[in-house]
């Protein structure tokens, strides 16, 4: 990773709520993001018992 591990998951959950699933049955979902200058992550997320998105894993993405 380009960034700390805190930074990367930070801006994860501080733009995740962009990405949430409209459907209320989807248990998932991963989203792109680039953290300047040109680091891109992939963020995936897991909804756990109680509803809340919860961040799985962040990793750097080579493929933007």
């Amino acid at each position: 990773m380009k960034h700390a591990k805190e930074q990367v998951e930070a801006t994860a959950n501080a733009i995740k709520d962009h990405f949430i699933p409209k459907n209320p049955d989807e248990q998932s979902f991963d989203f792109c993001f680039t953290i300047s200058p040109a680091a891109n992550y992939k963020a995936n997320y897991e909804k756990d018992a109680k509803g809340n998105w919860i961040l799985i894993n962040c990793q750097e993405d080579v493929k933007l």
